[in-house]
């Protein structure tokens, strides 16, 4: 799991340094899975999996005209699921999910 979220955060850090920007969002909701699971032993391996397919996906059309649409669907849907197994995974008084979020890299 540790080489897994290694590999997320260089992604997302690299995507748009490599050309591919929609893949840093995919990458970026593997790491806050990751990272604020309490116990990566209860994250369900078809949600890691779900979100390795979004980045190959992502990648492997980013030729096609609605590839930024499409990443946009994928990665949406992604940080919904993910958000809520967060939300489940942290309940408590100070388990919400605007702690669970990364924090931005644009610039304010």
């Amino acid at each position: 799991m540790d080489a897994l979220f290694h590999a997320a955060r260089d992604i997302k850090g690299q995507a748009a340094t490599f050309g591919y920007p929609a893949v840093a969002s995919a990458a970026d909701s593997l790491c806050r899975l990751i990272e604020h699971t309490p116990d990566i032993t209860h994250i369900p391996e078809e949600l890691i999996e779900q979100h390795v397919d979004a980045v190959r996906a992502i990648y492997r059309e980013y030729a096609r005209s609605d590839a930024e649409q499409l990443a946009v669907r994928l990665t949406t849907t992604l940080h919904e699921v993910t958000d809520e197994f967060l939300r489940h995974e942290n309940r408590g008084p100070s388990g919400g999910p605007e702690q669970l979020r990364s924090p931005s890299i644009v610039p304010e």
